[in-house]
């Protein structure tokens, strides 16, 4: 619906939102008769699908034409205090609110609820997603900047050179465990370390043929993207369980100048859990992550939250799933690493998804709910 053709209570609604930045809200009839505008309200209709070169707009007036230019005449000059009652009145009778996003290049328009923040339940066992008991603060006082002793930066760089000696006799997807420890008596207590390495794609295909190999949690491309943003890389996270008794009881080994050596060995691939993968988007220098976990903890607190007193927590309703929103824009003198995060769970398959957006992202919040979105179907 083009400008001309809209009512003025219509028109001023749609350029308050606007002007203040706000996506378009669908209120109730009461609502609209509390603030005098009767049954004259506005009505989102959702369409599956968009025709190409031919986007509806969301809003869309239940009068006809004839009447509708009637009203406008009768109508033209409203009083401006309408439309922040519209906002306020919404916010006193319930405390969420729905909201309904169209974007014409990559999918229909979808629509979410915000509501107040709560814990999340991600298991069917009741696990729980929640945000830490206090905020992050930055401590007032001052920790001390402790210098390395000798022998302690001498222990480092064997640990690193002990790393990459190990890691030189594996293969691609090969992983191990290796003790670092001092050959002659009363030296320094033995150092367990892994070689761990990240599968790392830069492209999608073969991620997934990985993940399907690996049986890794499935993390679909989303079905929306805002424009710019490319795939740039995936991950897929190993992870085992350092077996110390067997590990200690290794002999021989690589020796290392120093008096130093390395026992270690190959894990066995059915020792490897592929729980963690992770996508890459980028535009320029700004990222967004997505990435999913299986969970481990089926009870209690699945996983805890690190906020600050500038982070802004709702609670988001959207193709049936809840989510945690978090915006960390303002960010204050704490840096959490990003702008926004989302998190969402799928219990059925015991994993866990997380989205974040890099600090200078220019991303809205509609935006972000909606690739999250695009992963939901």
């Amino acid at each position: 619906m083009c400008k001309d053709e809209l009512t003025s209570e219509e028109l001023f609604l749609k350029e308050g939102d606007h002007s203040a930045k706000l996506p378009l809200v669908d209120v109730h009839d009461s609502v609209m008769k509390a603030i005098g505008l009767g049954n004259d309200r506005l009505m989102m209709e959702h369409t599956s699908q968009l025709q190409a070169g031919n986007t509806p707009d969301i809003m869309q007036s239940m009068e006809p034409a004839v009447e509708a230019e009637r009203y406008r005449k009768r109508k033209l000059r409203r009083h401006v205090g309408r439309w922040a009652a519209a906002l306020i009145l919404i916010a006193v009778l319930g405390g969420s609110y729905s909201l309904f996003v169209d974007s014409p290049r990559q999918a229909a328009k979808f629509q979410y609820e915000v509501l107040p923040y709560q814990p999340l339940v991600v298991t069917e066992e009741g696990g729980k997603v929640v945000r830490s008991n206090r905020p992050v603060h930055l401590s007032e006082e001052k920790i001390p900047q402790r210098q390395q002793s000798k022998e302690e930066k001498l222990l480092s760089e064997k640990y690193l050179e002990a790393y990459n000696a190990v890691e030189k006799l594996l293969l691609p997807e090969e992983f191990a465990s290796y003790v670092l420890r001092q050959e002659k008596a009363g030296g320094e207590p033995p150092m367990i370390g892994v070689v761990n390495r990240a599968m790392s794609f830069k492209d999608y295909s073969s991620y997934a043929a990985k993940a399907k190999k690996y049986k890794a949690p499935d993390l679909k491309q989303p079905e929306y993207m805002p424009e710019g943003y490319v795939f740039d890389q995936a991950w897929i996270i190993p992870y085992f369980e350092i077996k110390e008794k067997e590990l200690l009881a290794l002999t021989g080994g690589i020796k290392l100048e120093g008096g130093y050596r390395v026992p270690w060995r190959k894990e066995p691939l059915g020792s490897i859990n592929f729980d963690n993968s992770r996508l890459s988007y980028k535009k320029g220098q700004t990222i967004v992550n997505i990435s999913v976990k299986r969970l481990k903890e089926k009870t209690g607190i699945a996983e805890s939250l690190m906020w600050t007193k500038n982070t802004i927590m709702e609670n988001i309703l959207v193709n049936g799933t809840q989510l945690i929103y978090m915006d960390h824009s303002k960010n204050g003198e704490v840096k959490l690493g990003y702008k926004y995060k989302l998190v969402w769970a799928d219990p059925e398959k015991n994993v866990l998804y997380d989205l974040t957006t890099s600090p200078e992202s220019s991303l809205t919040k509609e935006e972000v709910i909606h690739i999250a979105a695009g992963m939901m179907n």
